[in-house]
């Protein structure tokens, strides 16, 4: 029918779906990387994700299947050798931009961008120093707006787990009628994330 949107192959699982859980693992620091399980609320795994880096390579690129081992998702973010851009480019499995992401400089905020580079939704973080202790709340808004629709949450687990764990959890919600699209560029960007603040503070340290 006309006008329905298209659905990139292996992201039918998203159609359905009003709550999306990411469950990411850090890896030994020989190994330096890391991979993350999209699950359902109730734990059910959806697909499996995994960084890859090279030290010529894409400063961060990361790979999503589905449980039959099909590509469904490219995050690649250039090289910081080469340049200093800031905008996560996600494609389809088969290859097909579905948009950007754009940190903000100086800020917990992101833009999500079309293809075009027009600039569709915001994603806006606490602040610095906010959620100490505590969950941190990315609210989604459609661009222009303050009305949030959706909510990117990195689930607090206690001083121990914060400290000794090598896993960090977020849960995504959104709208269960939202375009397939946005809700992988929303899954992207809390993949994105976890990147910008958190693995990068533990990779330092």
């Amino acid at each position: 029918m006309a006008g329905t949107p298209v659905i990139p192959p292996g992201l039918e699982n998203l159609l359905q779906m009003d709550e999306i859980w990411i469950k990411q693992t850090r890896h030994s620091t020989f190994q330096n990387h890391c991979t993350y399980d999209l699950l359902t609320p109730s734990g059910a795994l959806l697909y499996r994700a995994e960084e890859t880096r090279e030290c010529c390579g894409p400063r961060f690129d990361v790979s999503v299947q589905n449980l039959h081992g099909q590509q469904v998702l490219s995050l690649l973010l250039p090289s910081s050798y080469c340049t200093w851009e800031t905008q996560l480019q996600v494609f389809s499995g088969t290859g097909t931009l579905l948009g950007y992401i754009n940190k903000t400089w100086a800020s917990m905020n992101f833009t999500i961008l079309t293809p075009t580079r027009e600039k569709s939704l915001e994603v806006q973080g606490p602040g610095w120093g906010g959620g100490f202790m505590s969950d941190v709340n990315f609210q989604v808004t459609m661009y222009g707006s303050h009305a949030a629709f959706g909510l990117i949450t990195r689930v607090w687990r206690g001083v121990k787990k914060e400290f000794f764990s090598p896993n960090d959890y977020y849960a995504i919600k959104f709208p269960r009628d939202l375009d397939v699209n946005v809700k992988a560029l929303l899954v992207a960007c809390t993949i994105y994330i976890d990147f910008t603040y958190y693995e990068a503070r533990n990779r330092r340290s």
